[in-house]
């Protein structure tokens, strides 16, 4: 079965580190996949912050931009292409690269992945923190940038559970105000598909702490928040290899509202 949304957002490349394949090979996968739209949206490269393994340099930004600009002209007649970046929120930190990249006539989309956040300079895994800091620290952080009108949607927003090692009042807390702040921002929410092909044992347990939670995704319909699919494509074969069955049933039992519509707007 295949994806039955006709776009995915949420495509990485080689520049990051740990993605494999040519930027092309990615194109030509969706294609074969049956999407009309994707998004590259690597994880974003910051002035002043190396990170190696996780994302690219900066110095590789305007070269990651100019490989999708020639691919979206290049495939315009077979797939929609849209440019983007995976980020995080670093409160007002690089609030303005954001913004002017936004300004960019050939910039389309953030979408926010809350991976770490950013402390005297350096950036920080929310695991690391003292057990009972990450779940307030990562609720802040990501409310406000669903506030900040700069994303498109929310990657994997159930991520923190695993960092709490339970379901608990704590973590349905954390949910339901991440549900709230969808809805009121009109803030589309991810249903992620990297532990289903990485983990498929473990991600597909009905208790399982992995994303997506299931516990986290009955919160979400219970606040008729609106749900996309994110492939997280790391290699290209992962359009095509990914378990669509599994993820389309997972959304149908969970009662969830799925975007027919790319959530992009127009600029």
């Amino acid at each position: 079965m295949r994806n039955p949304l006709p776009y995915n957002l949420h495509s990485h490349t080689s520049r990051c580190g740990h993605a494999v394949g040519e930027d092309v090979e990615y194109v030509q996968k969706a294609i074969q996949a049956g999407y009309e739209e994707m998004a590259f949206t690597d994880h974003v490269m910051l002035p002043g912050i190396s990170q190696p393994g996780i994302r690219g340099e900066y110095s590789q930004a305007e070269e990651y931009f100019a490989s999708v600009n020639d691919l979206r002209i290049r495939y315009q007649d077979q797939i929609k292409i849209h440019l983007g970046f995976e980020a995080e929120w670093y409160g007002d930190v690089f609030e303005g690269y954001y913004r002017k990249l936004l300004s960019r006539p050939d910039f389309d989309l953030f979408i926010l992945g809350q991976h770490c956040y950013l402390e005297d300079g350096k950036l920080h895994w929310y695991a690391s923190l003292p057990f009972e800091e990450r779940l307030p620290r990562y609720q802040k952080d990501l409310l406000e940038a669903m506030a900040s009108g700069i994303y498109t949607y929310v990657a994997h927003p159930d991520i923190y559970v695993k960092w709490h090692e339970s379901w608990d009042e704590e973590t349905r807390a954390v949910a339901e105000q991440i549900a709230m702040a969808s809805n009121k921002y009109h803030m589309p929410l991810e249903l992620n598909c990297v532990q289903i092909r990485s983990y498929p044992e473990a991600a597909k347990k009905p208790d399982t702490l992995n994303y997506p939670c299931p516990m986290f995704w009955d919160v979400v319909a219970l606040y008729g928040c609106d749900v996309v699919i994110g492939v997280d494509a790391h290699r290209p074969e992962h359009y095509t290899d990914t378990d669509y069955d599994y993820i389309v049933a997972f959304a149908e039992r969970h009662g969830l509202r799925l975007l027919k519509e790319c959530p992009l707007k127009k600029k």
